[in-house]
């Protein structure tokens, strides 16, 4: 049975990158209300200067996920602004949540409240408005909000509508009436349609220290599913979400032991990009309820955490678990496995 290996120090690998094969990807889940343009925010896109970061109308279940930083001069607020445009109330609720605030931090543990089911809920009357999420930001500080959400009749409990705006202010949160201006990044802003992907592995059976990996989420020649497992965001700033931020991977492997004796085999994770100083991987796994995770793991390097458990010669594991790319990584991501 497969389990988590804790304190196994990254490594310089170079795995033998596999095919695509017979491996898919599905989409699914559910709206994603998702906004990281402008990443920066400056205090022209405040509120109080009549800027949102993000607005769309959403409907029923979904995640939510907004990702900045403060780069006003002073501390900010920053929320999950709703409005019920409905004659009737409306409940929203959120049965997993995390939440980002401080200097250079990923949203690895974020992801990690996320997957310990944190729950909060706010209960809207009709034409009124309410805030998820509220958080006081330091300056230079990275802000982010990763949530499930779902919006509901509060009488009848069915699939309901709401106005959901990425806001930061300092003083006056009603103050904003139009989008901030983009950072020209080409980064998305607005509402995808999916936030969960299955994806089923293809089977590998590493012989060298060095392993196999798959490459995903970079929509290039190192991602084996093209662009098919990237989720495209519609709106103020359209594009595919590079890098897979917000999206959480639901992952079965198969491993096969091509050895004549019984063996254990690593499940890793990282990123080849060794481009910048900035190119680092923050990789986050989530089995049988349990989460596991690693921080500033330079590219090149790959970082174990799950192990199969002995398989018998000629015999294959499968091992399923859900996965996240931790902001601020850097794609094509590589999940591989290697003997030990």
């Amino acid at each position: 049975m497969a389990s988590f290996v804790y304190n196994v120090p990254a490594a310089a690998r170079s795995p033998i990158k596999a095919p695509k094969g017979n491996s898919t990807v599905y989409q699914g889940g559910g709206y994603l209300f998702y906004c990281d343009n402008p990443e920066t925010i400056r205090p022209s896109d405040l509120a109080d200067a009549g800027r949102y970061l993000n607005q769309a109308y959403v409907n029923g279940a979904g995640q939510v996920y907004l990702w900045h930083e403060n780069g006003t001069p002073g501390t900010i607020t920053h929320c999950l602004l709703i409005y019920n445009p409905n004659n009737h109330s409306i409940t929203v609720s959120s049965s997993n949540y995390g939440k980002t605030n401080g200097n250079g931090l990923s949203d690895t543990q974020a992801w990690a409240d996320y997957f310990a089911g944190n729950s909060t809920s706010i209960q809207i009357a009709p034409n009124q408005w309410g805030s998820l999420f509220s958080q006081n930001v330091n300056s230079g500080h990275n802000v982010g909000i990763v949530a499930r959400t779902n919006i509901t009749n509060s009488s009848t409990g069915a699939a309901s509508t709401a106005v959901f705006y990425d806001l930061a202010y300092v003083s006056n949160s009603s103050g904003a009436t139009e989008f901030s201006d983009s950072d020209g990044t080409g980064r998305p802003r607005g509402v995808g349609s999916a936030f969960y992907l299955t994806i089923n592995l293809d089977t590998i059976a590493p012989t060298t220290t060095d392993g196999i990996a798959y490459g995903m989420a970079a929509g290039n020649s190192n991602d084996i599913f093209g662009t098919s497992d990237l989720v495209w965001v519609s709106g103020q700033n359209p594009g595919y979400i590079l890098g897979n931020y917000g999206i959480q991977h639901s992952i079965t492997m198969k491993v096969r032991n091509d050895f004549s004796q019984a063996k254990n085999f690593y499940i890793y994770f990282g990123t080849n990009v060794i481009s910048s100083p900035e190119s680092f991987a923050f990789p986050v796994v989530n089995m049988y309820g349990y989460t596991n995770l690693a921080n500033w793991i330079n590219g090149g390097r790959y970082v174990d955490l799950i192990q199969t458990g002995e398989i018998s010669p000629g015999s294959t594991a499968t091992v399923s678990f859900f996965m996240v790319v931790g902001a601020i990584s850097s794609t094509p991501w590589f999940i591989g496995a290697r003997p030990v």
